[in-house]
């Protein structure tokens, strides 16, 4: 078949990726300035969108706070840095996919500690 000829699928641009739970570290701080969020649009989008976290319009963003009370201009958050940690279709499970990321994983930047509460029988 044509498919066996060519055995390699183009791969899909990382900022393409919706439905995804991502860790972003700053670039100069690395671990010590670290987020953990998901978002059912792509990564470009709630980077760079309307209301995305590098948006100088948008209000209440943890990265640029920490963009803007940092005294080094070295600081700064690269979309082609960001790691993928988990990723679902369905919003419910993200949020669940998300709350796990949050409690089991070392944040630094975010401000709240789950996305949904999670109960163990």
């Amino acid at each position: 078949t044509i498919g066996s000829r060519f055995p390699y699928k183009d791969r899909f641009p990382m900022n393409c990726a919706s439905g995804v739970v991502y860790k972003a570290q700053c670039e100069k701080c690395g671990s010590s300035a670290t987020y953990i969020g998901k978002t059912i649009n792509t990564l470009h989008e709630r980077f760079l969108g309307a209301n995305g976290h590098l948006n100088p319009a948008t209000r209440n963003s943890a990265l640029l706070e920490h963009l803007g009370t940092d005294v080094s201009p070295e600081c700064e958050f690269k979309l082609d840095s960001i790691k993928i940690l988990d990723m679902c279709s369905n919003a419910l499970r993200l949020r669940f996919a998300e709350s796990i990321h949050l409690k089991h994983s070392q944040q630094t930047l975010n401000t709240q500690e789950r996305s949904i509460p999670l109960r163990v029988v």
